[in-house]
């Protein structure tokens, strides 16, 4: 199964610890893809009533910064993954990833 790693932290992780993380997953064989992201996100709601608000801080506190998919047996496996990653505080949501073709193998 494929899994999403969001990493959501208020403190700037060094590049390098997660250039080593990342490492770890590709020598595991697990990495599908990485990234880290831009600090200038966007956040764009959209309304029931088709409208559509636009602010260019996506969290007041905190911001995404970094991506990783992974292949894992399970969501235990997943969450092990996401522990291992180092930074001193933050968040990191793994989310299963249902859809497209490498799902229905």
């Amino acid at each position: 199964m494929r899994y999403l790693l969001l990493l959501t932290t208020d403190s700037a992780p060094l590049p390098a610890a997660l250039q080593r993380f990342t490492i770890e997953l590709i020598q595991a064989g697990v990495l599908l893809a990485g990234e880290l992201l831009a600090v200038d996100g966007l956040l764009v709601e959209l309304g029931a009533d088709g409208s559509c608000r636009v602010d260019d801080t996506p969290t007041a506190d905190a911001r995404a910064n970094a991506l990783w998919i992974v292949q894992a047996s399970d969501r235990a496996e997943a969450v092990e993954w996401a522990r291992r990653l180092p930074v001193d505080r933050g968040r990191v949501e793994v989310r299963r990833i249902v859809g497209g073709a490498a799902a229905e193998a």
